[in-house]
This record gives structure tokens, sequence and C-alpha cells, in this order.
């Protein structure tokens, strides 16, 4: 019911997440009192028109398809380890090297 593919104004962040439940929680609440659902919103022709032309590339950086590579939680076993250690080697540098690196 909430997300970030929801449509609203700051899509995928933390204040899109809390957004999209607060307008999410609206609508279950106002279901629930028997209202009247709000006007669907229509999206505007300029942005349907950009959706259709749009071209995907692939993302600079990112290595591998396991949950680290796009953000997401993961138990870190040897091969998310190893695409871990390629994508930010920092993260497993000792105190000394992180601080030269600093």
């Amino acid at each position: 019911m909430a997300g970030d593919w929801t449509s609203q104004k700051f899509l995928g962040s933390m204040e899109g997440a809390v957004l999209g439940g607060k307008l999410a929680a609206e609508v279950v609440a106002n279901r629930a009192l028997g209202n009247a659902d709000k006007p669907i919103k229509e999206i505007q022709q300029d942005i349907m028109e950009k959706a259709a032309a749009h071209v995907a590339a692939e993302p600079i950086g990112i290595k591998g398809d396991g949950a680290i590579a796009f953000g997401a939680g993961a138990t870190l076993g040897k091969q998310n380890g190893d695409l871990l250690k390629q994508c930010d080697p920092i993260q497993f540098a000792s105190s000394e090297e992180y601080a030269a690196a600093a």
C-alpha cells in the first residue's frame, strides 16, 4: 500500500516512506469511517511521454546481483563479503588504514 513507487514528492527516501505510509493510512481510515475515497491523481502527459522514451542504463559501480549491490540487508557470507570488498574496501581496513585514507 505504500512505498517509493507511490505517487508522492519524496520518491525513494525515508521521507517518502513516511509520506507514503501516511497517505495509505488516510485511505484506510477514510474507508473504515465509510467516507468516499479522494479522487485518483492523474499522471501528467509529459511524465507519460518521458517514461515511454526512457532507456535504462547500467548503474555505475555496481558489482554482482546480491542484496548488498542494491542496498538491501543480507547475511554477509563469503560471496557477498567478496563483492563488498570489491565495491567498498575501506569497510575492511584496519583503523590505521582507515585513518590514512580519510
